[in-house]
């Protein structure tokens, strides 16, 4: 009887929950959205985060466990309201709608705009666990600013048991994934009692997943022990193609990488069904390999053989600028470069869609990367004193990048420069500078402008003090406005002399905490604007530096951090991030709740965040301008809001 008031009840819970789903923001034709379907959607942005923007775009993410494919959406403008329509594929089990301008998402003040699909007014079967993987894979976070929730998303896996009883779960590994992470003594036990039975199959797959559990659950001698009896058992599955051809990926000598790839290839001879994602990367390292070794029949052996050209091609680009840079072969670099416009051009004209990509996202990905090998192919066409040619690639580039990209720039006003175009080479500077996009190249061919249009150097000094002031003016207003005032959790972490040091020893100070890893090439990039940052505060005592290394893959990492400051000569105070409830190196950076590198805290004097700077653009001043003004405004947090006050009153 109470099996049969539950299914009474069932239409009640669902049409609450599309009736929670429609809003006053979003709303959509079909109350219950069924496969194959035309849905149009109507949109009012007014009080979202991308009212009064322009150009706000629409995206459908369909959740089915295997493709899960993206619709561009064209949306139209209705008086207030944007509409548009879209079909809900046939294996689609769930789907989201972003909505979104340039950074700006409307992310339904994070509950996202989150919708089952259904079939004679009931959710299909696996909608519900589709959408407990939006919740809390990380998928909905990355693509529609949907917080995460995996309470929620439990809940949702237990009512898609309760209403399809017998159906095989689609995302299994999500929710043993999420049951693994709960430390209640119920939830222990029949997690473990669920690796038990797994342990006892005869299928890869489940042993596959009591690895994955045994290490969810910091059982890591135990997962390393299913490890070699799933090779042992399986020696041709997938789990032993993988960890074999991860192996050959690791190889750093060239020839011992290529007979162990080809030894791969004689044990496990490759099948149409395969997806071993490491052995296409090993491709592409031969390439590479022999490409920069000069071999160029073993290097057309292994490009033939990569199935991922776009990677192939940012390897042709990343060569050919090295040689651009060092005068070298700027002939076969000519070559090489446009070998990677052409790939990328081909992606802009037919873009294929991907996962959680629409054909629309990959072109504008494929365009970007082709701006970005484009202003090579112009440097060495430039270096190569083909100065017109260099000049038609290198417009277009700064077209679509002004001001953003420092080499850009440089590259731009260098060829400008070239061909005597002084005055448009000045407009170019002064609008990178005004930016606070500037840099020593710039500020070089600045004053051989000046010169040329001016006819002397007289008043130079004061023209270029105008526009670093203009640009450093402008940054403090807009950093006033992004000035916070949040209590920093309280950490301690050692040094590399084993010192620790907390951040409450450091209370008086203004503390800037950056994260950082070996591996992350943005924060390297940083690393010399942040050295001169230090070097113009080393003598402040209120001033503290502190570099956070953090996320480093494997153990062993501590001596490759200690060499590479060593290398650089950097004088940086380094912290060692320690070992976080997720077993990697991640402790203080989760606690700080950052979710890329490099990342930066400002941190006053009573032990307050001020400031939170994610990622580097290129330009070193401008670094060394924010960081000084960002430690200026926190030791003056009262000054810096009074900047605020005095904009809005012009």
């Amino acid at each position: 009887m109470k099996y049969r008031k539950l299914l009474l009840v069932l239409p009640a819970i669902l049409a609450l929950q599309n009736i929670y789903a429609q809003n006053s923001h979003l709303t959509l034709s079909a109350r219950f959205p069924a496969v194959a379907e035309k849905i149009k959607l109507t949109y009012n942005p007014a009080g979202t985060p991308v009212d009064g923007k322009k150009d706000i775009a629409a995206e459908v993410y369909f959740i089915d466990g295997k493709d899960n494919p993206v619709a561009d959406v064209t949306l139209k403008t209705s008086g207030a309201l944007l509409t548009g329509d879209f079909t809900v594929p046939a294996s689609a089990k769930a789907f989201f709608v972003k909505l979104y301008s340039g950074e700006a998402v409307d992310n339904n003040a994070d509950k996202g705009y989150l919708f089952s699909v259904y079939q004679n007014g009931k959710p299909v079967q696996g909608a519900y666990e589709a959408e407990a993987f939006v919740l809390s894979s990380g998928v909905g976070a990355r693509f529609g600013g949907i917080k995460a929730d995996n309470d929620k998303a439990l809940e949702l896996f237990k009512k898609e048991d309760e209403v399809y009883p017998k159906g095989e779960r689609l995302f299994n590994i999500q929710y043993y994934s999420i049951l693994a992470k709960k430390k209640d003594p119920q939830t222990v036990v029949l997690v473990n009692a669920k690796i038990k039975t797994l342990e006892k199959s005869d299928d890869e797959k489940d042993l596959v997943l009591a690895t994955n559990m045994l290490n969810w659950t910091k059982q890591s001698a135990s997962a390393d022990s299913m490890v070699a009896v799933i090779k042992k058992r399986f020696p041709e599955g997938t789990t032993a193609k993988n960890d074999a051809a991860v192996e050959v990926y690791k190889i750093a000598d060239l020839g011992k990488k290529d007979s162990a790839y080809n030894a791969y290839i004689a044990k496990y001879p490759p099948r149409p069904e395969d997806k071993i994602p490491a052995l296409d990367f090993v491709r592409t390292q031969l390439a590479s390999g022999y490409l920069k070794k000069g071999d160029m029949e073993s290097f057309n052996k292994y490009a033939a053989l990569v199935k991922n050209k776009t990677v192939l091609a940012q390897e042709y680009n990343n060569t050919a600028y090295e040689w651009g840079k060092a005068g070298d072969k700027l002939g076969e670099a000519e070559k090489l470069s446009k070998r990677s416009l052409d790939i990328m051009a081909e992606g802009v004209k037919n873009p294929v869609a991907g996962a959680y990509a629409s054909p629309k996202a990959v072109a504008k990905r494929s365009q970007e990367s082709y701006d970005n090998y484009a202003d090579t192919y112009a440097f060495i066409l430039y270096k190569e004193k083909k100065y017109d040619e260099a000049y038609k690639y290198q417009k277009a580039v700064y077209a679509t990048n002004t001001y953003n990209d420092p080499e850009i720039n440089e590259h731009y006003v260098l060829i400008l420069n070239a061909l005597g175009k002084y005055a448009e080479s000045q407009q170019v500077i002064e609008g990178a500078l005004k930016a606070g996009k500037g840099s020593d190249v710039l500020k070089n061919e600045l004053k051989t402008d000046y010169m040329k249009l001016k006819g002397s150097q007289a008043g130079y000094d004061e023209y270029l003090a105008s526009l670093i002031n203009f640009a450093r003016n402008k940054k403090r207003v807009e950093l006033a406005k992004q000035m916070i005032n949040q209590p920093a959790l309280p950490f301690a972490l050692k040094d590399f002399e084993g010192n620790t040091v907390s951040l409450a020893s450091l209370k008086g100070k203004v503390v800037i905490v950056d994260f950082w890893a070996t591996w992350c090439g943005p924060c390297k990039a940083s690393f010399p604007g942040m050295q001169t940052a230090v070097n113009n505060f080393k003598d402040d005592a209120d001033v503290k530096f502190l570099f956070v290394d953090t996320w480093e893959n494997g153990d062993n990492y501590a001596d490759g951090v200690k060499k590479f400051i060593a290398d650089k000569k950097y004088s940086f105070y380094v912290l060692m991030d320690e070992k976080g409830a997720d077993g990697r190196q991640s402790k203080v950076v989760s606690q700080f709740g950052v979710d890329g590198i490099p990342t930066k805290f400002i941190i006053d004097k009573n032990g307050n965040i001020r400031f939170k700077v994610v990622g580097f653009d290129g330009s070193t001043d401008g670094l060394v301008d924010e960081v000084t003004a960002m430690i200026d405004m926190a030791k003056e947090p009262a000054a810096a809001a009074s900047v605020v006050t005095k904009e809005s009153m012009k």
